[in-house]
């Protein structure tokens, strides 16, 4: 499999239900992420500062993934991965913010709402299954 698939697959989602567990407590939050071809080992995504999410993060950064289709997605195209590495990115929003508005309809207005209060963090994938949808090829990217 190469990166080809991979990059049509993310071009029909923008949302990844992302899964948590900690102290036996599972728990899955749909968040917005993004992508870039030259770092295709990483998902982006943010959190609001302060908020409860951050201190699982912190303490259980081992995470499962999968993505959610936009709507109208013919096939149900979508990527899977386990024992994700979570960490706090380097990377702001600042920086993250032209791919968001380019990749997430109506990201103009979650920005203009909370902005200020999002920090970036980061998914490294070591593999991720990735299935374009029915009849065709599926397989694992390995990095």
């Amino acid at each position: 499999m190469d990166l080809t698939i991979l990059q049509h697959v993310i071009a029909m989602t923008n949302k990844i239900a992302l899964s948590t567990a900690l102290d036996n407590q599972a728990d899955v939050k749909i968040v917005n992420f993004v992508w870039y071809p030259e770092q295709p080992d990483v998902l982006f995504f943010s959190s609001v500062k302060n908020s409860a999410a951050l201190a699982t993060y912190a303490q259980q950064p081992d995470v499962a993934l999968i993505s959610v289709p936009n709507d109208g997605a013919v096939g149900n195209p979508y990527i899977r991965a386990q024992h994700v590495q979570l960490k706090r990115s380097e990377k702001t929003m600042a920086d993250l913010l032209p791919r968001y508005l380019e990749t997430v309809p109506n990201y103009q207005t979650v920005w203009d709402l909370i902005g200020p209060k999002l920090v970036v963090f980061e998914l490294k994938l070591k593999e991720l299954y990735v299935d374009p949808g029915l009849g065709q090829d599926k397989g694992t990217l390995r990095f």
